[in-house]
């Protein structure tokens, strides 16, 4: 009829007296299979496609890193999304003489984690920018309300947990206080080769309850320190010989180890 058959052929040797006689061809029709196949490598194309678009819009959102170096001399972003978009972000705010910063996680992985780090981002801005709340633990209290109605989140059996872990903090330049507060992300800081964690709140920003209380922390800075926001990603990275977690103590020696070079 003029219509295109796909086949598969599949050939057998057949042997007389030790010799090969003849071979046998069985073809067999595939035509629809070959359209179902053609059917999602365009759907994977198209999917793939939307992705990478979705990722340049999320990384629009991030802040420079020239943006960064302009208010610390020695800073570095390692920023590798384990999926095309990612659940983690990061921001910064110049207010003033306040350098306010922070190193997000968000429940899930690619699309769904991506949907979450772009109402973090928003709703930073929001308390932030637009508010000038510097104080980090009033922030992460007042994030994790807005998270809360956003999601229609109250508690109940079934519902929506979805949120965001995050390390959040205001360095003073005038004086060189950081202040810190956290949401289950602590803080370390490198003094002199010594690694010193400020443990975060054990809550997360979203979830449950409304009336969280994040604590915050203050630290006189010295010349030389070093400080470390971060996700989870490097420490839960398998690979090695037996495929294992990285962990957290070898990362808080490579941090260490890196510390004096």
């Amino acid at each position: 009829d003029g219509s295109i058959m796909w086949t598969a052929g599949s050939l057998s040797p057949v042997y007389k007296d030790g010799a090969l006689d003849k071979i046998v061809v069985v073809y067999t029709d595939i035509t629809e299979r070959k359209q179902v196949t053609d059917e999602l490598t365009q759907m994977n194309t198209d999917i793939v496609d939307s992705l990478m678009y979705a990722k340049s819009i999320q990384e629009a959102i991030l802040p420079s890193k020239e943006l960064i170096a302009g208010a610390f001399e020695d800073a570095f972003i390692f920023y590798e999304p384990r999926d095309i978009v990612s659940g983690d972000f990061y921001w910064f705010e110049q207010r003033g003489p306040i350098s306010i910063f922070a190193v997000v996680d968000c429940t899930g992985h690619g699309v769904p984690g991506a949907f979450m780090s772009l109402m973090g981002n928003d709703y930073l801005a929001q308390i932030i920018t637009d508010q000038n709340i510097t104080t980090p633990g009033h922030a992460l209290s007042l994030l994790n309300a807005r998270i809360l109605q956003a999601l229609k989140q109250t508690g109940e059996v079934g519902e929506s947990k979805d949120g965001m872990d995050m390390a959040l903090c205001a360095y003073h330049r005038e004086t060189k206080v950081l202040q810190y507060s956290g949401a289950r992300n602590p803080l370390y800081i490198i003094r002199n080769g010594e690694l010193e964690e400020i443990k975060a709140t054990k809550e997360s920003i979203g979830g449950d309850t409304a009336d969280k209380i994040f604590q915050d922390h203050e630290v006189q800075l010295q010349s030389g320190d070093q400080i470390y926001l971060f996700s989870d990603g490097y420490a839960d990275q398998f690979g090695g010989k037996r495929g294992k977690k990285f962990m957290y103590k070898p990362f808080k020696n490579l941090l260490i180890q890196n510390s004096v070079l």
